[in-house]
């Protein structure tokens, strides 16, 4: 049963650490905004440090967020690169699900110096068509 256990937990860590620095942000992205909508602030920050281990960024880096006026579809391949969320190498646009981009923002970190970003609740409304999951309200964050 030890072993069970012992094999099923690095099993779990070896699945956090398969994910790359985008993906990584992007999920921290995810989880502030749902803890967001569910409760009555109106904002929330969030501090990412990018990790060096096992092929993540070392050394100074570049955090940037494209705009997400349209929201990406597999099935429009340069579009889709160009509204990511982009650290170093990395990119991804899984955050679109959760959060709405108006402007291009970019900020250059020195190595192990975290990233803070900050999610606001708008009145906007939420377009978010694709499936998965996502929002329940109506408002953007």
């Amino acid at each position: 049963m030890i072993l069970l256990k012992t094999l099923l937990l690095v099993l779990l860590l070896g699945l956090g650490a398969c994910s790359d620095e985008a993906t990584r942000l992007a999920y921290d992205i995810e989880s502030a905004a749902l803890k967001l909508e569910a409760s009555d602030k109106n904002s929330t920050e969030i501090t990412h440090t990018p990790w060096a281990y096992p092929d993540g960024v070392k050394g100074d880096y570049k955090v940037s967020l494209y705009p997400t006026a349209l929201v990406p579809h597999q099935r429009e391949p340069e579009s889709f690169k160009n509204r990511s969320l982009r650290i170093h190498r990395y990119s991804t646009s899984f955050h679109c699900r959760f959060v709405s981009v108006s402007e291009f923002l970019q900020v250059e970190k020195n190595a192990d110096g975290p990233t803070y970003l900050l999610l606001q609740k708008t009145n906007k409304p939420w377009n978010y068509t694709s499936g998965g999951k996502t929002f329940k309200g109506i408002n953007t964050i």
